[in-house]
């Protein structure tokens, strides 16, 4: 078996199997954001309530009939609660936190996660606050797992709490380029001309892109589509226009438009790994909702094979710019 696959087989599982851990068929669960492949093991439970902010997954649990949420509903007073780990260390301190505050006292609060996103340091940050933490390595991963103290140790510091950015601006942890303007992001504000009516805004993150561009009266809306909830929130604060609408949405089967411009910084990673077939999907979107003489401004890191696919679905295709590691494309009129 490679490494992917192990690093894809439950350590939940197994730590049922081999009597690690244990829960019964009463226990109520709360899951935060675990994967669409959800394992099979928590079918089994007749109460399980589930957060997840990344919508495309929040979409497939819900499609399959789970209770999801974007964020914490209320006092859920689960017995169990599962954190799985995000790729910020701070969000998913973040996670854990929430997590504890829906546990019933004496709770059990179980974290999961590969050692290659950090599961190594949230054991150690944990170790700071906690004792009595058990844990188990197995498929490249590793699980932690301790009870809800009546009395909990000091945990406000992992509250999620906005960042301010330099003009002002809000992010969170766990967003695109939470800690400061993504380059890539100025560098296509900086070349995009004044635009005229209808534009839309894939993966618009924090509301970056969007908020420069409506400083043109000649806007008439903009449509922000962004995958992250969070981000979503933070855009909303942001941005106080009503030339403005926020969907917390997948780009890919987003059904607005037809639009005269679409501007995107696509993700290209939604692990560690490398996928630039998230940004080829990116534009196939933007040429099926433009207008007949609608334009793409897409930026991209220059090593990014984004020209074939533009050179597809647009009938005019320029380089614009190309500085440092990034480039600007234009695509001109979907073909």
């Amino acid at each position: 078996m490679n490494r992917q696959a192990r690093e894809q087989k439950s350590r939940i599982s197994f730590a049922l199997k081999t009597g690690h851990i244990e829960f019964s068929k009463k226990s109520y669960l709360l899951l935060i954001n675990p994967s669409e492949d959800i394992d099979t093991i928590f079918l089994k439970s007749n109460q399980i309530s589930i957060i997840q902010n990344f919508y495309p997954v929040y979409k497939i649990l819900l499609d399959k009939g789970f209770s999801v949420s974007p964020k914490s509903t209320g006092n859920y007073k689960a017995d169990i609660c599962i954190v799985f780990l995000n790729r910020s260390k701070y969000a998913t301190l973040n996670l854990i936190y929430e997590g504890l505050r829906q546990l019933k006292p004496k709770g059990l609060i179980i974290i999961d996660g590969l050692k290659k996103n950090g599961i190594e340091n949230i054991r150690n940050e944990i170790l700071k606050s906690f004792d009595n933490i058990n844990s188990l390595s197995k498929y490249h991963g590793k699980l932690i797992w301790f009870k809800k103290r009546s009395i909990e140790a000091n945990i406000e510091k992992w509250k999620f709490q906005p960042k301010t950015l330099n003009d002002g601006s809000i992010t969170f942890h766990g967003t695109f380029s939470s800690n400061a303007f993504d380059p890539g992001s100025v560098l296509l504000g900086e070349t995009i001309p004044k635009l005229t009516g209808t534009v839309a805004d894939f993966g618009s993150g924090c509301g970056y892109l969007s908020k420069k561009i409506l400083s043109n009266h000649l806007i008439s809306k903009i449509d922000l589509i962004e995958a992250n909830h969070d981000a979503v929130t933070a855009s909303k604060k942001n941005i106080r226009d009503k030339r403005a609408n926020f969907f917390w949405d997948d780009v890919n089967t987003f059904k607005g438009g037809p639009y005269d411009t679409v501007i995107t910084n696509p993700p290209f990673h939604l692990s560690r790994e490398t996928d630039p077939n998230l940004g080829v999907k990116f534009i196939k979107k933007a040429n099926s909702v433009l207008k007949p003489n609608g334009a793409l401004w897409l930026v991209a890191n220059r090593n990014l094979p984004y020209e074939e696919t533009m050179l597809n679905c647009f009938k005019e295709v320029q380089t614009v710019v190309c500085q440092g590691r990034y480039k600007v494309l234009l695509g001109l009129k979907p073909s």
